[in-house]
């Protein structure tokens, strides 16, 4: 997973933009977003398909970016996280 950073005003954010949100530029890097802080982790049990039947969708915080991933166990707030692409989208679990 990679966090989108302004390359002149230094923002960063999630979802890849045409242009900077505070600065209007248009010129971006790519930094690889490893671990996070976890803030908040809550049990889905009523998921679609291909989706497992149940899991955590678990919201971190990854150099000031809010990021969700899915983990197969609760994670505690304020406790590290490290996070992982597959098929299905970001997956975390304990650091």
């Amino acid at each position: 997973m990679n966090i989108n950073r302004c390359r002149n005003c230094g923002t960063k954010f999630l979802v890849a933009r045409s242009v900077c949100p505070k600065c209007g530029k248009e010129d971006f890097e790519h930094v690889p977003a490893r671990s996070g802080i976890v803030l908040e982790s809550v049990e889905l049990i009523a998921t679609p398909d291909p989706y497992p039947d149940r899991y955590y969708l678990v919201l971190l915080d990854v150099d000031d970016v809010k990021v969700f991933c899915r983990s197969q166990e609760k994670l505690r707030e304020g406790s590290q996280a490290d996070i992982q692409d597959d098929e299905l989208g970001p997956t975390c679990r304990k650091a």
